[in-house]
């Protein structure tokens, strides 16, 4: 029976390690191919929660001393897709990007512009709570797009943008 249960057991591991190997080919649903140029350089990561969490869960005990909100944040974090994209020089992504989100009524939630960088946050809602947030992050010659799947409510976010504002205006205070 051990001799059975061992290899099962490694399979299984490797299938569900295999997930968030760094990959060279996009990992997000409106990437298309002829979107990007041929000299594009794509760097693709993929952390299922299953593998994400055991990671943070010391980071969110030191965290939650810090930054008790940051610390709220990473626990409920379900799943994680980085893409960053590099000397694409035909820009059509962010067009792409931009349809995806209508498509599959995500809302905007903020655009904000930065040292000649966009960052783009959108939701998509259910209820109450935010299920997914993807972001978008155009500067002049990378492209980065981050998909969040995640379980926050939106009296949760709410609470973190006021301790963020609080925390801002007490810096300025200290300045003064």
């Amino acid at each position: 029976m051990k001799t059975l249960f061992t290899p099962t057991l490694i399979l299984i591991s490797c299938f569900l390690l295999q997930s968030c190997l760094v990959k060279s080919r996009p990992n997000m649903d409106f990437v298309q191919h002829n979107s990007i140029s041929k000299g594009a350089e794509i760097v693709s990561v993929k952390v299922p929660g299953l593998l994400l969490n055991p990671f943070l869960k010391s980071s969110i005990k030191e965290l939650e001393e810090e930054d008790p909100m940051i610390a709220m944040l990473l626990k409920k974090l379900k799943s994680l897709k980085v893409m960053t994209i590099s000397n694409d020089k035909k820009g059509l992504l962010m067009k792409d990007f931009n349809k995806y989100l209508a498509k599959n009524k995500f809302e905007e939630m903020a655009s904000v512009y930065s040292d000649g960088s966009v960052v783009s946050i959108n939701g998509k809602m259910k209820g109450d709570r935010i299920k997914r947030l993807m972001l978008g992050i155009a500067d002049d010659d990378e492209l980065v797009f981050l998909d969040i799947k995640s379980d926050l409510d939106l009296n949760e976010l709410a609470q973190m943008i006021s301790y963020y504002e609080q925390k801002q205006e007490k810096q300025k205070q200290d300045k003064m």
